[in-house]
């Protein structure tokens, strides 16, 4: 006896897939599809926004909320300022993490140091201080990649002191 499975979005019968949030059957054209990747430089992601497929109501109630403010801290990553552990200049540090932000592997340079500043700016800071970022050749056979790694101390910088030491 095969059961009749109804939309939970349109009502329409024979919805062949799942909600993987609230198990709720949701027709092809009503379910919204998550890429793997749409949370990738969140280190630690809720379990609720790991499945892949959810029905209009989840979507809006627990994923949305959640990209919105992905973004958002992915516009404060962008504008963090980023200073080298090879800068001797003094900054006007208010307040800094004793422990590094450290990326393993990336594909390129400038995404280490992009998800450096998006966990510095998801812990609130605004600059990124003492950073080093550091490649590795990986020779396979015939071919050749880059691996890059980098590390950082999340800090909170007094913007208007720092913009007055660049005007003068």
């Amino acid at each position: 006896m095969e059961e009749n499975l109804e939309c939970i979005s349109c009502r329409k019968p024979k919805a062949g897939l799942t909600c993987e949030l609230c198990a709720e059957p949701v027709c092809k054209s009503c379910v919204v599809i998550i890429p793997t990747n749409e949370f990738d430089f969140q280190t630690e992601l809720d379990e609720d926004l790991r499945h892949e497929r959810y029905c209009s109501s989840c979507y809006t109630n627990t994923v949305l909320p959640a990209q919105e403010a992905y973004l958002e801290t992915m516009m404060k990553a962008r504008d963090i300022f980023v200073f080298f552990s090879t800068q001797k200049a003094r900054l006007p540090v208010m307040s800094k993490e004793l422990d590094l932000v450290k990326i393993p592997e990336c594909i390129d340079r400038d995404e280490a140091i992009l998800r450096m500043a998006f966990q510095s700016a998801a812990l609130g800071h605004n600059a990124l201080i003492e950073t080093e970022v550091v490649y590795k050749k990986v020779r396979n056979e015939g071919y050749q990649k880059m691996i890059w790694a980098g590390q950082g101390r999340p800090a909170t910088l007094d913007e208007i002191r720092l913009q007055r030491r660049v005007e003068d």
